[in-house]
């Protein structure tokens, strides 16, 4: 028995679908044969679109094309009745971009959205939320080609017949689609970058703190180390100082008190901390040599003969043969062997003369000199302070060098320094 209702609209030529010649509401056949007429009218002008209708019932998981342009079945190359099997198949890749509201003229209802959950199988996933479909497919043809293609549908649901309905239009984007992926490429590769930098970065950061934590460390025990380098030095230096002092007590106190002197011109004279310190080591084993010198020499009442100042003169290189053994940080060693070297070359052991000696071993000759003078000694008593700035004044720039006698006259005079 034929439909009765089918002299109420016109089937399409060629048609191969199923709802026109099936047992459905005239509104839905209706609406059908008005969007397949459209869409030929739509490719007899020409429009570069390639159109299509799909449908599908709530309770299956079925899709069938009610209408399928001939630029469809020749991109997919194959037969209206294959149209479903062949576009799913050749699916390799599927992106969608937006789901919009649905143009509020178009008439759908939906009654129950959880039905239309049941068929993912479907063309359209997103027919759950009625409304406007994009999205892109890159689809593998039949004949070997690799094409993408943009599709934007109306999705309708006619409650009465329980069955969605997707008219819809392709368009070929290949080209835009490479485009976008070969950017994508590029993107993902920087960011790939940017992680591998920011983790070795990160790994850096982690390995320079640990190295400056033992650097740290290091750093506190060189220090520590240091320290007591220095006051080992000092001690065995008090120790050097005292052996001397024991073996002429005469001079007790001399080389304390001509060190506290050279310290004091030092720093008169702007020299650093470093300098200072030794100056200072040199200054308090700066008779050392005298070890290697008879005791009834060094303690004779009367004047010396030439062999016995002979053999006084020899106490700075006995002095540096000694102390040349130990590793100072500082030249002690060379301003011991030089503090009664003169700026003119009348000194010794060696005559040098100006800039040839140290300035450390020219100020301590300065600070001797004056502690000598003013101090008694066992072949005279002291002459006092007076003299000894009277000396160093008459003899500067000629045996003293000027800076240094400049410093201890400023020290005396305007200062009022005193021994400790």
């Amino acid at each position: 028995m034929g439909d009765p209702n089918k002299g109420l609209y016109y089937v399409p030529r060629n048609y191969s679908g199923r709802i026109l010649n099936g047992y459905y509401s005239v509104e839905l056949k209706r609406r059908l044969v008005d969007a397949i007429n459209s869409y030929q009218t739509f490719e007899e002008t020409g429009i570069a679109g390639i159109f299509y209708i799909a449908a599908w019932q709530s309770q299956e998981r079925e899709i069938w094309y009610e209408y399928a342009s001939q630029s469809f079945l020749e991109l997919l190359d194959c037969r209206p009745s294959e149209i479903a099997d062949v576009f799913r198949q050749g699916v390799i890749d599927r992106r969608v971009y937006k789901t919009l509201e649905a143009d509020p003229g178009i008439y759908k209802q939906v009654q129950d959205r959880s039905e239309l959950e049941e068929v993912r199988e479907a063309l359209r996933e997103e027919s759950k939320k009625e409304g406007t479909i994009e999205a892109v497919y890159k689809i593998a043809t039949r004949g070997g080609r690799v094409v993408w293609v943009k599709d934007q549908a109306n999705i309708e649901f006619h409650f009465r017949d329980r069955i969605s309905l997707s008219l819809g239009m392709l368009t070929v984007v290949s080209k835009e689609m490479e485009a976008e992926d070969e950017l994508k490429r590029h993107h993902d590769h920087l960011e790939s970058m940017v992680l591998k930098r920011t983790s070795e970065l990160t790994l850096l950061n982690k390995q320079l703190k640990q190295e400056i934590v033992e650097r740290k460390l290091a750093e506190f025990k060189l220090k520590q180390s240091y320290n007591q380098l220095e006051n080992n030095l000092d001690e065995m230096v008090r120790a050097m100082s005292l052996t001397v002092e024991e073996r002429d007590p005469y001079t007790a106190g001399h080389q304390r008190r001509a060190t506290e002197l050279a310290v004091a011109l030092a720093r008169e004279m702007g020299l650093s901390d470093h300098q200072c310190k030794g100056l200072r080591m040199a200054g308090l084993i700066h008779d050392m040599g005298k070890i290697a010198i008879p005791a009834e020499i060094l303690s004779k009442p009367g004047g010396l003969n030439n062999v016995e100042f002979q053999l006084i003169k020899r106490h700075p290189q006995v002095g540096f043969d000694i102390l040349k053994q130990f590793d100072f940080p500082w030249a002690v060693d060379q301003i011991v062997l030089q503090h009664h070297e003169r700026l003119n070359g009348s000194g010794y052991p060696h005559g040098l003369a100006g800039e040839n000696i140290l300035l450390e071993a020219r100020i301590l000759c300065i600070a001797d000199v004056v502690e000598t003078i003013e101090s008694h000694r066992p072949y005279r008593p002291g002459l006092g302070i007076d003299e000894a700035l009277h000396e160093i004044s008459r003899n500067r720039g000629k045996l003293y060098d000027p800076n240094g006698v400049d410093a201890c006259l400023h020290l005396f005079k305007a200062k009022n320094f005193q021994y400790s």
